[in-house]
């Protein structure tokens, strides 16, 4: 489905539930409060709940409290299987964590809006999936262009800050000309980009600048300085008082060395889940490295879940990683 499908279709339909990926970024979340107050407002039934809470950092995203979480929700199957599911900004319908069979499996239709490339499909859903554009937030700017919706300063802050996140402050190799004009029509409408800045890299507590001193700590440095490998554990949340949705920009630090052609974030969780996030300079492709472990992503940004024990997954991304940066070289 392109744009203006997507937009037909949202239009003819009445009863929604919006749901992102575990741990929710900046752009699943405003896309979803943007699309969810822009069809409440075209009279649908609008429901928004993740798997998981997201940061408190982000709730300046949310300022009518709309999102929700499932444990902190009530929802019955009937509800259910009258709704149509949007899930937002990821493509893997098991990157949606519970909501996957708590949702997902029992509603009437899903609609999938994201901009990677579409992977782990249900045979039934529709799906908008756009990998040229920077962000969700930028797709769902189009959507709602289409639908002809008027966006107030809360809807235009939410997807300005998702665009900012998703694109690198507009750093990212699929930051096109048309996301800055997105991000113009953005702050026309009220987005003031000095406070979602402020907002999203400037607002964290002691703990997450502790949380980042101990992740920072355990950097280690391979090929020449050309790979950083960094790692969360669990332990390091428990000793700090951070969620692990705090680390979510750490990953990003290494780049900030020239050197450095890849990041590679190994991030444990308070369940032990862990998790594999990678970042390069889109020389080297990450995103065959994540698909290889059953995740995806695009060429400069990608990640996986892992069942194997640290130093198992850490030696197979470290070969997956040198192989790629040797066939960039040659």
């Amino acid at each position: 489905m392109n744009i203006a499908e997507t937009a037909a279709y949202l239009s003819s339909g009445n009863d929604f539930i919006l749901c992102s990926h575990e741990s929710p970024d900046a752009d699943g979340l405003g896309a979803e409060f943007a699309l969810a107050t822009a069809l409440s407002a075209l009279g649908k039934r609008i429901r928004v709940i993740n798997a998981d809470k997201h940061s408190d950092s982000y709730a300046f995203m949310d300022p009518t409290g709309i999102i929700g979480w499932l444990s902190a929700v009530t929802i019955d199957d009937a509800e259910i299987r009258l709704s149509t599911i949007i899930l937002l900004d990821t493509s893997d319908v098991m990157y949606s964590g519970e909501a996957a069979d708590r949702l997902l499996a029992k509603a009437r239709d899903v609609l999938i809006i994201d901009h990677h490339e579409a992977k782990g499909r249900v045979s039934t859903a529709k799906i908008c999936s756009m990998p040229t554009y920077s962000s969700t937030c930028e797709m769902v700017y189009r959507i709602l262009e289409k639908l002809g919706c008027d966006l107030n300063a809360d809807m235009a802050s939410a997807l300005f800050a998702g665009i900012v996140y998703d694109s690198g402050s507009f750093a990212y190799s699929k930051t096109t000309t048309g996301t800055f004009e997105v991000a113009l029509e953005l702050v026309k409408r009220g987005a003031n980009p000095t406070r979602i800045h402020g907002a999203l890299y400037e607002s964290s507590a002691i703990g997450t600048l502790l949380l980042r001193k101990d992740v920072l700590s355990s950097l280690e440095l391979y090929e020449d300085d050309r790979i950083a490998v960094q790692t969360l554990t669990r332990t390091m949340l428990k000793e700090t008082g951070c969620l692990y949705e705090e680390a979510d920009g750490f990953i990003n630090i290494p780049l900030q060395a020239g050197v450095v052609e890849v990041s590679v974030f190994f991030k444990e969780n308070e369940e032990c889940t862990l998790r594999c996030s990678l970042r390069s300079n889109a020389a080297v492709n990450v995103a065959q490295i994540a698909q290889s472990s059953g995740g995806g992503g695009h060429t400069s940004a990608a990640g996986f879940k892992s069942p194997y024990p640290l130093e198992t997954i850490k030696n197979k991304v470290l070969e997956l990683v040198k192989a790629e940066l040797a066939k960039s070289r040659s």
